[in-house]
């Protein structure tokens, strides 16, 4: 999804993108962006609808699995109204259904799952395994003789209110220069403000921030830009497993990779590490990449 551009929307925090109104029971409302009609970024609505879905579980209970489907296209300079479903409350999980809609059309819907908490057995089999972003250059540093993707990270970074550090040149700035390179990338990200101390400030922004970078990881061995015209590109689902807390205000790393792309769609997929190596959340991402006749 597009991401807003105006001057008054790159001076919001992430917690005010994303902040929700309670309009009547089990029903929400997010607010509108500053500035003329744009495509809604695809991460506000997910931050929000796991916001709206944190709201309707008992205090105990934690976000593990949140699956999403992208139908419409949103409006930043229309409100999204929220519908949650109490679909089940077990004794250990509790599962919830939201509707997203604008002007009376749903444009995205959501199930996800909720967990108390409990022990069990632990493993992980991908390591961190990248410079710590103290020791590598700033955006400003790497793309200092190039002010094409200088200007597109400036751009990216400021819309998502996010720092940003590459461990490598992402896919998009090696497409930019007419390379062609695996569909992997890897970033380190945190928010440049407070998002909040409470696991459903903490998992929507990490929803927020899980939408970006993600879709371009496939374009590496086809040396195409999604903001270079040649394509049309919309996320279709994403899904997140959250595994452990995460805090984006602290660097952390996003390992993206796309396995497979065909039939004018792609998938990608995303594994968000913490500064002590723990893998914190799984991403899988399916979206439409369709080359423009």
């Amino acid at each position: 999804m597009a991401v807003e551009t105006t001057h008054d929307a790159l001076s919001r925090p992430i917690p005010e993108r994303i902040a929700l109104v309670e309009v009547g029971p089990l029903r929400f409302r997010g607010g509108v962006s500053p500035g003329p009609p744009t495509r809604t970024y695809g991460g506000e609505v997910a931050a929000q609808s796991v916001l709206a879905a944190y709201r309707t579980v008992s205090a105990d209970r934690d976000i593990h699995a949140a699956h999403m489907h992208f139908l419409l296209p949103g409006d930043t300079t229309v409100p999204v109204e929220f519908e949650v479903e109490e679909s089940r409350d077990g004794r250990s999980f509790s599962s919830r259904h939201v509707r997203a809609s604008q002007a009376g059309r749903v444009i995205f819907t959501m199930t996800a799952s909720f967990q108390r908490p409990e022990k069990g057995l632990e493993h992980q089999v991908p390591r961190l395994d990248a410079p710590r972003p103290e020791t590598l250059p700033t955006p400003e540093e790497m793309f200092a003789d190039d002010t094409e993707n200088l200007e597109w990270v400036r751009w990216l970074t400021d819309s998502i209110d996010v720092d940003a550090r590459f461990p490598m040149l992402p896919a998009r700035s090696s497409a930019a220069r007419g390379h062609r390179v695996d569909p992997r990338q890897s970033v380190w990200l945190r928010s440049r403000r407070r998002v909040g101390t409470t696991s459903a400030d903490r998992n929507a922004a990490l929803a927020y921030i899980s939408d970006l970078l993600l879709l371009s990881a496939a374009l590496g061995p086809h040396q195409l830009t999604l903001q270079g015209g040649e394509l049309q590109f919309a996320t279709v689902s994403h899904s997140i497993w959250f595994h452990a807390p995460l805090s984006v205000e602290d660097w952390f790393l996003y390992e993206q990779d796309s396995r497979w792309a065909g039939s004018s769609r792609a998938l990608c997929r995303g594994e968000m590490f913490d500064g002590t190596g723990r893998l914190c959340a799984t991403t899988m991402q399916e979206g439409l990449i369709r080359v423009r006749s």
